[in-house]
């Protein structure tokens, strides 16, 4: 908690104004609750997708990423144009050049992920996908080095080596891995880490400071549905008999659907929070334990049957997921590559 405190950022309200510190106590508590949201929001979304593809036999994840998104472009949307949140760039909205560049391939690809992740819920279990997650950094790195955009430093290198040892360690644990969901997993990992590095390499060639994320849900998340909606109603909602099927289960449990779309809509505001309060090194640390603790919680109500060797290989992937974030963020002497300042804009 020391550390949460310490690396604290100014204050802001979610909707971009600035505000004062809060006296006395209250900070803390600010900051303690915001950090809690995050750990709480990512974990119960997760499960109540899961739930959703499963326990009420919606078996179309494409189609449930896009209500989410679709829910959080149209809130976006509506703090826009009721000027709740000014658009601190209106001329982005009629730039041709912006919306090659940067909106399509961000709307595309955070699609692509969300598409694929939610997939692989449906052939691996929750502790498997989380495990498999650990390898995103490593993916994001070697691309990163690929582009030339930075050129990593040795430890580096071998946290991003123990992470891959790691993960493959648990990975075998689970004996019937199915390879499709193996596939969709490391698909979704592929199109976060391109992500990733796309935004990164925006900076780097100059594009400026990072857009509010109000406004940047506000140009990203409408094409980002629309790629939802086309791909689910081209793979999955392709016959009147799966569109009734959807329809019923919907109808059926309507307060299920919203509350996983407000929950991916409260994620995102949520994480913007916690930054703000408690610094992009605490974020990172967050995520990770929220992802470990997420493995454990199924393990402990017997949801999941996990082998201490898949338990042994997630605890070695996450204890290097640490020091490589520490590593990146300079805490043992200097960051973890070239890059020079659009790598610590990125970061």
């Amino acid at each position: 908690w020391r550390l949460c405190w310490r690396h604290r950022q100014p204050r802001h309200s979610i909707l971009g104004m600035a505000a004062a510190p809060a006296p006395g106590l209250a900070g803390p508590l600010y900051a303690f609750a915001a950090c809690g949201g995050y750990m709480t929001l990512g974990p119960l979304l997760i499960l109540l997708n899961n739930h959703i593809l499963h326990g009420l036999h919606f078996p179309y994840p494409i189609a449930l990423s896009a209500l989410g998104v679709t829910f959080s472009a149209a809130c976006c949307r509506l703090l826009t144009l009721t000027r709740l949140v000014p658009l601190t760039r209106p001329e982005l909205a009629q730039s041709r050049a912006f919306f090659w560049r940067t909106t399509l391939p961000l709307a595309a690809l955070a699609a692509l992920t969300l598409a694929l992740g939610n997939a692989a819920y449906m052939h691996l279990t929750v502790g498997t996908c989380q495990i498999l997650k650990a390898l995103t950094p490593a993916i994001t790195l070697g691309l990163s080095y690929a582009l030339r955009l930075e050129e990593p430093r040795a430890p580096v290198v071998g946290c991003v080596l123990l992470m891959c040892c790691g993960t493959a360690v648990a990975a075998r644990g689970e004996i019937a891995l199915p390879r499709l969901g193996l596939l969709l997993q490391l698909s979704a990992n592929l199109a976060e880490a391109v992500r990733v590095v796309l935004a990164q390499r925006l900076l780097s060639a100059g594009a400026g400071a990072p857009l509010p994320l109000v406004e940047m849900v506000h140009h990203v998340a409408p094409y980002q549905s629309l790629c939802l909606l086309a791909a689910s109603a081209a793979v999955e909602l392709d016959s009147a008999e799966h569109r009734a099927r959807a329809a019923a289960a919907v109808l059926g449990a309507p307060l299920a659907f919203l509350g996983a779309s407000a929950l991916g809509l409260g994620l995102q505001f949520g994480a913007l929070l916690a930054i703000k309060v408690a610094g992009s090194v605490t974020m990172k640390l967050l995520g990770i334990a929220r992802n470990g603790s997420l493995v454990l919680f199924q393990a402990a109500r017997g949801a999941e049957a996990l082998a201490p060797r898949q338990l042994g290989g997630h605890a070695a992937s996450t204890c290097a997921f640490v020091i490589y974030t520490l590593l990146r963020l300079g805490y043992f002497g200097g960051g973890g590559g070239g890059g020079g300042a659009a790598k610590q804009k990125a970061q």
